[in-house]
């Protein structure tokens, strides 16, 4: 597997990953990305930033995240601490959103693989932590990041929640 930075030709097959991710949390039955989030125009300016981020394998692309170093303002205002002191004025951390695996990968560490790539570019850059958030019904994002080492900090409060909860459990893990 290859993990790498995202490129215009890439942006259908990301929003194919995306519509499997969709599938596969709406099975969960919980209400986070089934409206229109996340949007092309949102994947396309991700692109167009450099913070968007895929895994190829065989030559084919089979994840998809988000990875952005401008900090994260509703980050800023926490029910709970986070486990550092960092803030999106002076952000010394990677915020990681959109992750998503294709259907036909699933259960073969992909996203695992890629966020262990997305927490080497971090430690690459000098960041001293990665946070990242997902809502509370989402058990399998939230059993992988427990095991990636992620400590739960409490809830953030995301905007663009559409008629989902915009309650989201939030994670950081020290690099």
């Amino acid at each position: 597997m290859k993990y790498r930075q995202a490129c215009e030709q890439d942006i259908s097959r990301i929003m194919e990953i995306l519509t499997d991710g969709k599938l596969s949390i709406g099975m969960l039955n919980i209400d986070q990305w089934q409206g229109d989030y996340p949007k092309r125009e949102i994947v396309e300016a991700d692109v167009a930033q450099g913070a968007s981020y895929v895994v190829e394998d065989d030559g084919k692309l089979i994840a998809t995240a988000m990875t952005s170093y401008d900090g994260e303002s509703i980050y800023d205002d926490i029910q709970g601490a986070w486990l550092t002191s960092s803030t999106s004025e002076a952000p010394r951390y990677v915020v990681v959103h959109r992750v998503a695996v294709s259907r036909d990968s699933l259960g073969r560490g992909v996203a695992q693989f890629l966020l262990s790539e997305a927490e080497a570019a971090a430690r690459d850059k000098g960041c001293e932590s990665v946070r990242i958030d997902t809502h509370e019904g989402n058990t399998p994002m939230r059993t992988l990041l427990a095991k990636s080492g992620y400590t739960e900090c409490g809830i953030v409060l995301i905007e663009h929640a559409e008629e989902a909860t915009p309650e989201r459990i939030a994670y950081e893990k020290i690099l």
